[in-house]
């Protein structure tokens, strides 16, 4: 039987396009391990470093000494911000300055580039509640520092300090 209809070949896609399929999902995936190892090499540098710091043995009496040296440091920046020496934004960097310091002599942990939520992760006491009075005026806008007070921010970590056991 003859037929007017002439069949159109079936598609067929060439042999490169499956070859560029090919070498795009080996990409991928090779991109998506080197960015979970090196996410997990990352964690773990960032576990060995937190854990790496110098066990501190204080006997009372050093103690009460370190104690209060800092109470002392920090007067000293009430009585530099009475006088008009220092602005209210660099009397809270000294303050984060003198907390970070004491906390990193009395527990041997260099808590200096901590945040406050890594603070609280480790679980220091009563660091995350100084931290909190003191790092929106350290770190923002004169505007959002403004409710803040310095006097009482150092007030509150000389009390901190002189119960810090």
């Amino acid at each position: 039987m003859v037929t007017s209809v002439k069949l159109q070949d079936p598609f067929e896609y060439s042999w490169w396009v499956a070859a560029i399929a090919a070498v795009l999902i080996v990409a991928a995936t090779g991109v998506l391990v080197y960015t979970i190892m090196k996410m997990l090499e990352y964690r773990a540098n960032k576990q060995q470093y937190r854990q790496a710091y110098r066990k501190v043995i204080m006997t009372p009496e050093v103690l009460l000494r370190v104690k209060n040296q800092y109470s002392q440091r920090v007067e000293t920046i009430i009585s530099r911000y009475n006088s008009g020496d220092i602005t209210k934004r660099d009397g809270y960097q000294e303050l984060s300055f003198v907390i970070r310091e004491f906390v990193h002599q009395v527990t041997g942990i260099n808590v200096e580039s901590f945040t406050v939520k890594e603070v609280k992760a480790m679980g220091i006491r009563k660091l995350d509640v100084l931290m909190e009075e003191y790092y929106v005026p350290e770190f923002a806008e004169d505007e959002k520092a403004r409710e803040k007070d310095l006097l009482t921010s150092c007030n509150t970590a000389i009390g901190v300090i002189r119960s810090w056991s």
